[in-house]
């Protein structure tokens, strides 16, 4: 049994609307009276207080406090658990000597939505190829709210726990599907083995050479976002027009992020139902991404070069697509290699001698001075990861199942030396 995630968007009239905008109200006034509630403990007496002593003062909060009630039990609790990994997430990073990030008290417009963590106290009916209705509550008053959208796991997948998010002012439902592992399985139309590159001109080149052009959501649209972020600069802030402005900018991102998704989506589907094998290099797109802006005592430089290319990078979303890779391999059967880029160093490595080969980011075309090999940049790269994978014992990621979160730096591995030179 496997748990997968699918977001459906809500299609509630102005009442259930209304009702959910007042339920998320309550929900933050209790976040923030329990956040209260502990720094007023620790500063008077001393005291810390945990997730359990304020779940036992629920009932007594639904008492004096009947609106409560038909939020449910464990909405509440799951909203008091928020708060209770918000504490932990800041002692970590305190014990861990990073920025502590004290946990805030959230404004009704900020607190995002609520949820359900198992399956009391809602429904979701599915109506085949024709959407779902989500049932909050029970009796004449539950809430029955039309969702749109729909998963592709069949009857035999398991609501286990929704949340409820408002975004943009519109609602959406996270439901997490309990799926037996054969309702998961991709199949596979071919078995090829492929070396691939991620980048910013094309935003994918094979080791056979083709490539997937890059569609540049951001750079199109960035005209339209900068008039109206300067429009927005000229209205009197809080006004009716600057808070209009921002919900057309706030619906503007979000429509750049959903058509990111959605090409992502798509093509790294395509990419596991062809392959056997798929190698390509671990980016780190923070590390990528970061500013060149230096210090006072050393600042950087063509930092406003640096930032477009940041632009880019993000705008590409190569970590949205190593992500998706790792799942979506595992399903398919296909094996997922993830070349170490410091070891390796794909963009710098000649695939047929296996020569190092300094080149800037200006110089599109590999040539190799040791062997006279030339090919694209891009394409080389690929034939370096995918020669990688077919070395044994080399790689981070040589392994069906998704890769574990790391921490910290890891350790090097040795690589050996391929013992036969491909021919290109």
């Amino acid at each position: 049994m496997q748990r997968r995630k699918v977001t459906l968007k809500l299609d509630p009239n102005a009442a259930q609307a209304a009702r959910l905008e007042a339920w998320t109200r309550l929900h933050c006034e209790l976040y923030n009276a329990a956040l209260e509630e502990r720094i007023d403990a620790w500063r008077k007496a001393g005291k810390s207080i945990s997730f359990y002593d304020q779940q036992n003062v629920l009932p007594q909060v639904k008492a004096d406090r009947p609106e409560f009630v038909e939020l449910g039990s464990h909405a509440l609790q799951q909203t008091l658990r928020r708060l209770d990994l918000a504490f932990q997430a800041f002692f970590r990073r305190v014990k861990a000597g990073q920025t502590p990030g004290f946990p805030r008290f959230k404004s009704a417009k900020r607190f995002s939505g609520f949820a359900y963590p198992d399956p009391a106290g809602w429904k979701l009916m599915q109506h085949g190829g024709r959407g779902a209705t989500l049932r909050i509550g029970s009796g004449e008053a539950a809430l029955s709210i039309r969702a749109r959208g729909r998963h592709r796991f069949g009857v035999e997948a398991k609501p286990n726990d929704i949340t409820l998010t408002r975004r943009n002012g519109q609602w959406f439902v996270s439901v997490t599907l309990r799926v037996p592992d054969t309702a998961c399985a991709r199949e596979r139309t071919a078995d090829l083995l492929r070396g691939v590159d991620f980048g910013i001109k094309d935003w994918a080149t094979f080791d056979d050479g083709q490539t997937i052009p890059n569609p540049r959501w951001v750079r199109e649209e960035l005209p339209h976002l900068a008039a109206l972020q300067r429009e927005r600069a000229r209205k009197r802030q809080g006004s009716l027009r600057h808070r209009r402005l921002g919900e057309s900018i706030a619906r503007l991102h979000d429509r750049i992020g959903n058509l990111r998704r959605d090409f992502v989506h798509k093509e790294t589907t395509r990419m596991v139902q062809q392959c056997a094998v798929l190698a390509t290099e671990q980016l780190a797109p923070k590390n990528m991404s970061r500013s060149a802006k230096g210090t006072v005592e050393a600042p950087g430089r063509r930092v406003r070069q640096k930032a477009g290319l940041n632009r880019e990078m993000l705008s590409a979303g190569f970590g949205m697509a190593h992500q998706m890779l790792a799942y979506k391999a595992e399903e398919a059967g296909t094996r997922l290699h993830l070349s170490d880029t410091r070891q390796i160093k794909p963009s710098q490595r000649c695939a047929a001698c296996w020569e190092i080969v300094p080149k800037t980011l200006a110089q599109r075309v590999h040539v190799c001075p040791h062997c006279g090999h030339t090919a694209p940049r891009d394409q080389n790269s690929a034939l370096v990861v995918l020669i990688d994978a077919n070395t044994p014992g080399t790689g981070v990621a040589a392994r069906p199942k998704p890769l574990p979160r790391q921490r910290g730096k890891s350790k090097s591995v040795t690589r050996e030396t391929p013992t036969t030179t491909p021919c290109v």
